[in-house]
């Protein structure tokens, strides 16, 4: 099966191919008919679908489990897949963290997840949000006559790109790369215009202005790495590439100053 004139799967595909080793288990989050899975069955990868919704026509050979809400929780073991793929969904959701808790449950310590959306952080769509106070979005607003339990098929939660690599690493998902898909030429123009306000203004702020950023460990210069690279500012959609770590790794010494009010002031 051949997907034509799609850069977003197309995307997906070449970073699966290049992080998980050939017959690695996939599972790909609301992947609609399965085409993505059925390029990735033809690559030698075990794969397996979930939907919310029902499909009139699905990838064949390719197992799609329905009717499965992801913030309510996956239907499948802890440690289960290789890699875990979201393409183009996370901003249909309201919860990102119940989101990403599953995905990290579900993800081999090892494995990969691979996450697709919108780019709200590229130039064009930062220069309409100060003129219009709306981010750029590949769908039109939620119109206020939805009712509240339909308002899921509009694009309402862009994620928000640094905190979104916060959460991803507080669950133990680890940046790797960040990719896009689908350029525009007015995309380079802003580029050429603006990445030189852009580059030392970012790095300011996150070398010198942010005091849980700045001398500890490598936050800092991973989140000016990632907002100032040409994906994140010029692509349609960004790609973030994260791999699970072992929990057991991780420091427990918290090095950031934390607010007073949240410790437990021992009145029940």
């Amino acid at each position: 099966m051949k997907i034509i004139n799609n850069p977003k799967r197309e995307k997906i595909i070449d970073l699966v191919n290049k992080y998980v080793t050939n017959g690695g288990r996939v599972l790909e989050i609301s992947c609609g008919e399965g085409n993505i899975l059925a390029r990735l069955k033809e690559n030698g990868y075990l794969v397996r679908g979930t939907n919310y919704s029902a499909y009139a026509n699905t990838a064949p050979g390719v197992d799609i489990d329905f009717g499965v809400n992801i913030n309510k929780g996956l239907p499948y073991e802890d440690s289960s897949f290789d890699c875990v793929i979201l393409c183009d969904i996370i901003e249909h959701f309201t919860d990102h963290i119940a989101a990403i808790k599953e995905v990290s449950r579900v993800a081999k310590t090892g494995g990969y997840a691979i996450i697709l959306t919108p780019n709200t952080m590229k130039i064009d769509s930062r220069l309409h949000f100060l003129l219009t106070g709306f981010f750029k979005l590949k769908r039109a607003f939620v119109g206020f006559d939805v009712p509240a339990h339909m308002a899921f098929v509009f694009h309402n939660n862009p994620p928000h790109l640094p905190v979104f690599l916060y959460h991803l690493y507080s669950h133990y998902l680890e940046y790797r790369e960040i990719e896009g898909a689908k350029y525009k030429i007015k995309a380079f123009i802003l580029w050429l215009l603006f990445a030189p306000f852009i580059l030392p203004f970012t790095y300011i702020k996150t070398h010198v202005l942010e005091r849980n950023l700045k001398r500890r460990d490598a936050s800092g210069g991973m989140l000016f790495k990632v907002l100032t690279s040409f994906q994140a500012l010029c692509a349609e959609y960004w790609i973030t590439v994260s791999k699970k770590v072992d929990p057991a790794s991780r420091p427990t010494e918290i090095k950031t100053k934390l607010p007073s009010w949240v410790e437990k002031s021992g009145k029940e």
